[in-house]
């Protein structure tokens, strides 16, 4: 069942309709964001995270949308890592 006020949260980021429908899925689906796999999945969720990040009290660690926030940081910070150890 979705958490609607997961959803408000979302648009209150200013996070846009279609983003927000792939946000929810994934965190419904897998419990956080998804796996970076390319360049163009990495520009996405940078932006993503900015809009996000910014939205989210600094103490929240627990609600829906700061996990979210987390795992998603934690995605980019994946690919990251993976980008400098086989640079293109």
């Amino acid at each position: 069942m979705e958490d609607h006020s997961l959803r408000l949260q979302f648009k209150f980021a200013g996070i846009p309709e279609d983003q927000i429908e792939i946000a929810l899925e994934n965190f419904y689906g897998l419990g956080g964001a998804p796996e970076i796999t390319c360049m163009g999945d990495y520009a996405a969720a940078k932006s993503l995270y900015a809009v996000m990040d910014a939205s989210v009290p600094p103490q929240d660690t627990h609600s829906a949308v700061a996990r979210y926030v987390i795992t998603l940081g934690a995605r980019m910070t994946e690919w990251e890592m993976r980008s400098r150890l086989n640079p293109s």
